[in-house]
């Protein structure tokens, strides 16, 4: 974020105004860390041009200011700290709110779960940041940057369908070699969207885990494309 300011105020909340919009900021941090996700808010100045994320986070945050988008109710009550926040060992969550993280909901029965930290133990930041956008559905693909206002179009680079999750990984023919070593761990499941993500598929008995060797094929197939490199320039070419 470019305000310091308020950056500062998250770090140590007093009885400054905006308490409100602080809560709801530590309720998305508890929710994102009980799915196993880490989060870091870091100061970038306003006019730092090397920060290629900075034109996503502003056409997100243009998009969220419009009529239809409607925010989303507190899930509990928040702690008058982030340390005593993050830190307390209550459960602050039996489910998933039903309007947040349809995507994950879809690819992963099991949410929330302890299996999401095993998802990302041992995995470097780079690899823990592909799958993160592969697991919400928050990706440099065309079709989510299409829906955030951040490309033209939807459709993939090579002209036969919209870029998404499925079609990046199972079938743009840009990808065939990169996608071998998914199929090495395929087991039968080529094509499904769950297993190679480490999601539970309503199909899959109580004694699912995820299958990590797949996962983390599907982690190195995502960074053999670059397609998912924060430090790539949004394009449609």
């Amino acid at each position: 974020m470019s305000n310091l300011s308020a950056l500062q105020v998250i770090a140590r909340p007093r009885h400054q105004s905006g308490q409100r919009t602080v809560r709801e900021i530590y309720g998305c941090v508890e929710a994102l860390r009980k799915r196993g996700c880490g989060v870091a808010l870091r100061w970038v100045p306003a006019h730092e041009e090397d920060f290629s994320m900075g034109p996503l986070a502003k056409a997100a945050a243009k998009r969220a200011t419009r009529d239809e988008c409607v925010a989303e109710p507190a899930a509990f009550q928040a702690r008058s700290t982030m340390l005593r926040l993050l830190l307390n060992g209550q459960r602050h969550f039996a489910t998933i709110p039903e309007r947040v993280g349809k995507w994950s909901r879809r690819i992963d029965k099991a949410l929330p779960g302890k299996h999401t930290r095993k998802l990302y133990d041992g995995m470097k930041k780079k690899e823990a940041s592909v799958l993160a956008q592969l697991r919400t559905g928050k990706t440099r693909l065309n079709s989510y940057l299409h829906k955030i206002g951040a490309v033209e179009s939807d459709e993939c680079a090579c002209g036969q369908s919209a870029e998404t999750v499925e079609y990046f990984l199972f079938r743009c023919r840009r990808w065939i070699l990169q996608r071998e070593i998914m199929l090495r761990y395929a087991r039968g499941k080529a094509g499904d969207l769950s297993f190679f993500l480490g999601g539970k598929a309503a199909s899959d008995n109580d004694k699912w885990q995820p299958d990590m060797e797949a996962v983390r094929a599907t982690v190195q197939f995502a960074l053999a494309t670059k397609r998912l490199n924060t430090d790539q320039q949004p394009t449609t070419d």
